[in-house]
């Protein structure tokens, strides 16, 4: 199947804010880091299966995390879900943060 990528609003504000707070501290490490969101975000399009995330437990519909990382190793979480052709990412999870609770997650409407 041929996949279709959209990256909701939730998701780009989170995807800002991970770069700022990294670019405030290291503007070539922002760069990088975004080079590794991108690249995950793309390697969706040939393998969505990802395993489901913890996040997924409390709602009707899968939730899966990519892990992705950084040249120095610390570990982000794009959570995304599938719906027909299209991959949804939906989130990305820093570093550190914990797991998003139920009233936190954010699906797109056009179900």
């Amino acid at each position: 199947m041929i996949y279709h990528l959209e990256i909701t609003d939730r998701a780009k504000k989170d995807r800002d804010e991970c770069f700022d707070y990294i670019f405030a501290r290291s503007p070539d490490g922002a760069l990088r880091w975004l080079e590794a969101f991108e690249a995950a975000a793309a390697a969706l399009l040939t393998e969505p299966h990802y395993g489901e995330a913890p996040e997924s437990e409390d709602h009707d519909e899968t939730i899966r995390q990519k892990f992705f990382k950084t040249p120095h190793g610390k570990t982000y979480r794009l959570l995304h879900i599938i719906r027909d052709d299209v991959i949804y990412v939906i989130h990305v999870r820093g570093a550190g943060q914990d797991v998003m609770a139920t009233d936190e997650i954010e699906l797109p409407d056009d179900r």
